[in-house]
């Protein structure tokens, strides 16, 4: 049982495919070349490949989305969430969103850190970050999206100062420094990655915290690749992911930018021990691409009416008001909400990777 194991977690570490010049250089190294995996579409129609680097082994798109197809799948994708999503499954969402933000901010008082200035890129619906502030109902939260919807939701809600921009130019804040910087499933979305981390690491004091969720970019890749090794068809990426980690290059890259882990780990494993990434399986492969554009769902779907609108402390009354006390709050999060099984990333094993990095000159 062991030797098949084994077996499989090897073969699990590899993709084979033919070594292609890029049509455009890879965003973190400038390399011209790397191994093809897989070809993919998005809702926008644009047909890419799936390349990882030959140099610094970062799976990328190729060529990679324009800055306005990702603007308009990030729309798309909000208004899907927010009009075909039930209502108490939104409602669940945030409230584990609140949860979550709690849980890291007790985490990060633990290590003796008290941030006063946080930024958290693409904050959705801001419910991880307004976790936060329970806990340090002093700092100032500042929050960053390309959406407008987004940042008056997160000002009207939550009253947090918010600034319309992308990661990858934050010229606005170039005079702040902060404490604590979030990205929670944002990096795998950003074209100029590179760029992205550069400046989350100059816009962070020193000694201050890099705090980031993003898929397991292996498992991600898997069903992609294993549709082209079969079918030879397109297939249709995730809600634009351009970006997919392995947990040791993801490391060694944000080492370059002075970021150095205090917690980095992977969860959510039931999917690997299912067998996804294993094998060339047809029941593993992503779905085919189909002939839908960001901009049909966004006119489907912006004059929907049935919106959801969601007071917040009818939310937090179901569950924070209810459990007042501090320490019965942070025994609620850690044992609910704090994953039991932590895998190194550099195994490609686990959905989720979750990192809380600290800069250092």
């Amino acid at each position: 049982m062991k030797r098949v194991l084994f077996q499989n977690l090897r073969f699990h570490g590899d993709f084979q495919g033919p070594v292609i010049k890029r049509a455009e250089p890879c965003r973190i190294c400038g390399s011209d070349s790397g191994c093809k995996i897989a070809e993919t579409r998005f809702w926008d129609l644009q047909h890419c490949s799936l390349i990882k680097c030959s140099s610094c082994g970062l799976i990328q798109l190729d060529p990679m989305l324009t800055k306005e197809s990702t603007e308009s799948g990030c729309m798309a994708y909000y208004l899907w969430e927010k009009t075909q999503v039930p209502t108490r499954e939104q409602e669940r969402n945030l409230l584990r969103n609140y949860r979550r933000g709690i849980l890291l901010a007790f985490q990060i008082k633990k290590l003796g850190f008290e941030p006063a200035d946080i930024l958290e890129l693409g904050p959705g619906s801001g419910y991880f970050s307004s976790g936060i502030r329970y806990v340090f109902p002093d700092a100032r939260i500042t929050v960053v999206d390309i959406v407008d919807e987004v940042i008056s939701g997160n000002l009207n809600i939550h009253r947090f100062e918010g600034i319309k921009g992308s990661p990858d130019n934050l010229t606005s804040l170039v005079n702040r420094k902060f404490d604590l910087i979030i990205a929670r499933d944002i990096l795998e979305h950003v074209s100029d990655i590179g760029i992205v981390i550069r400046n989350i690491s100059e816009l962070l004091k020193e000694n201050g915290l890099f705090h980031f969720l993003t898929p397991n970019g292996h498992e991600d890749v898997w069903k992609h690749y294993v549709n082209w090794r079969i079918s030879e068809e397109p297939s249709e990426l995730l809600i634009n992911h351009v970006n997919y980690f392995e947990g040791k290059g993801l490391l060694e890259f944000l080492g370059q930018h002075n970021l150095y882990p205090l917690k980095y780990y992977t969860y959510q494993v039931k999917t690997t021990f299912k067998g996804q990434g294993w094998s060339l399986n047809r029941l593993q492969a992503a779905t085919p691409s189909v002939n839908r554009s960001a901009s049909m769902i966004i006119n489907e779907f912006k004059n929907d009416n049935d919106q959801p609108v969601f007071n917040k402390k009818d939310i937090l009354d179901q569950w924070y008001l209810r459990t007042r006390l501090k320490w019965l709050t942070f025994l609620y999060c850690h044992y609910m909400h704090q994953p039991l099984l932590k895998i190194n990333p550099v195994w490609n094993i686990g959905h989720e990777i979750f990192g809380l990095f600290i800069r250092k000159s």
